[in-house]
């Protein structure tokens, strides 16, 4: 008998097979070796993407470290023109700022300690 076709007639509600077409179905063939790699590769590529991700925010995190360095160098930089600037020009005023001083200055006495205050402008 051949293979999917049923004997005697067919029965209600039941569909009836149809006879595989053996002959003109695409065949497909694998290179083993691409399909191996293909299939063992998942976990080498995962590995490969974390690397890539880890080394990305390494970068990241240099650079974002370098540039509050940057920041911070500069405004350093700036107080101490500021700084400079100032003491050049109480320097080349030529008055005696220490007896304004001596007019600003409090003086907190204790039992044990005497503690004097002066303001500065800079």
């Amino acid at each position: 008998m051949e293979e999917g076709v049923q004997s005697g007639p067919p029965r209600p509600g039941k569909k009836r097979k149809k006879a595989k077409n053996r002959e003109t179905k695409l065949v497909l063939k694998f290179d083993d070796s691409k399909r191996a790699e293909f299939l063992t590769g998942f976990r080498k590529r995962k590995t490969e993407r974390k690397e890539k991700a880890k080394k990305d925010n390494e970068r990241l995190l240099k650079e974002a470290r370098a540039k509050v360095k940057q920041k911070s160098r500069d405004e350093k930089r700036k107080k101490l023109e500021k700084i400079m600037e100032n003491f050049e020009k109480l320097k080349n005023s030529g008055e005696d700022d220490l007896s304004k001083f001596e007019s600003e200055k409090q003086v907190f006495e204790d039992e044990n300690t005497t503690v004097t205050v002066a303001a500065i402008d800079i």
